[in-house]
């Protein structure tokens, strides 16, 4: 059976994703990469990515029969967003604790050594008094937009078994919720490119004469593709041509081509790539400092020594 143009597109992402992975297997494998890092968000966004690309070849063989799951693809490929935005921040704070003088992040302040799992944890959401980070704050409206997407989109679903009871159901309180949650990830988004600029601020000030960290220019490089995903994420809530809510958008075998080329090059080419050029640092940070203790937390080391002796 031929495919059509939305199983076909979904498929060859399918494999691009499984390129990914399989790299990302091979890394902790053989131990290249370290399964308590960075690595490992990026891991749970490409294992998104796979179930939401899976989801949507099996929605594009089937068409119309099975609303269930175009939902499942929808909600998937918000929580891959949600992964890929979350990476985004994680390999620049990891950046932050291994180049800066202080081995240290002021997105992200390191905890003393030996701070248990659970503690760390608890502290990551931490956002008034003396342990709170600008971080927590970022995982508290990335969660929250995260939350308001996926439940939109399954209120817009609601007891709906083919797509005409589907587009029934499409009021518009959930899109409220869709779109507000997309402007949240826009808002993160646009965030993410001032921390980069002041990162390199920092390295030049504390570096000068030297040229722009490559890893930098990399996270750089991926920011224009993830606002790009955010725009077309808020667009898909309001402008139709781009909503998978709306009817005009499926011909007599599924989704129209033109919606299906815009929505795999302004939404899911854009993660792809920014998930490819994040995976890349791997490479230009291959010869960056250990991380080592805080300076601060060596200062009270050191002081601690000399009121023992």
């Amino acid at each position: 059976m031929a495919l059509n143009t939305e199983s076909s597109a979904a498929l060859v992402f399918l494999i691009l994703y499984v390129i990914l992975f399989t790299l990302l297997i091979l890394g902790f494998i053989t131990r290249r990469i370290r399964l308590r890092s960075r690595y490992s968000v990026i891991a749970l966004h490409v294992t998104f990515r796979l179930a939401s690309q899976a989801t949507g070849l099996a929605f594009g063989i089937i068409g119309y029969s099975n609303v269930g799951l175009l939902v499942a693809y929808f909600v998937l490929g918000a929580e891959g967003y949600f992964t890929l935005v979350l990476c985004a921040y994680r390999f620049l704070v990891s950046w932050h604790y291994h180049n800066f003088e202080s081995h240290d992040s002021w997105l992200e302040p390191r905890l003393p050594p030996n701070t248990p799992f659970s503690k760390r944890l608890r502290d990551s959401f931490v956002m008034f008094g003396p342990n709170r980070r600008p971080m927590a704050a970022m995982h508290h409206f990335l969660i929250v937009a995260n939350a308001l997407i996926v439940a939109g989109g399954s209120l817009l679903s609601g007891d709906a078994t083919n797509l005409t009871q589907y587009f029934q159901n499409s009021v518009s309180a959930p899109k409220i919720m869709r779109t507000v949650g997309q402007a949240i990830f826009l808002t993160c988004n646009a965030l993410f490119l001032f921390c980069v600029l002041y990162s390199i601020r920092q390295y030049r000030r504390e570096n000068p004469g030297r040229s722009i960290h490559p890893t930098l220019l990399l996270l750089l490089l991926a920011w224009p593709l993830l606002f790009v995903r955010g725009i077309y994420g808020i667009l898909s809530g309001v402008y139709a041509p781009f909503n998978y809510f709306y009817f005009g958008n499926y011909g007599s075998h599924g989704l129209t081509d033109s919606f299906v080329i815009s929505e795999y090059i302004l939404s899911t080419t854009m993660e792809w790539a920014s998930c490819s050029l994040l995976m890349l640092t791997y490479f230009t940070s291959r010869n960056d400092p250990p991380k080592l203790p805080p300076k601060s937390s060596r200062y009270e080391e050191k002081e601690l020594q000399t009121v023992a002796a």
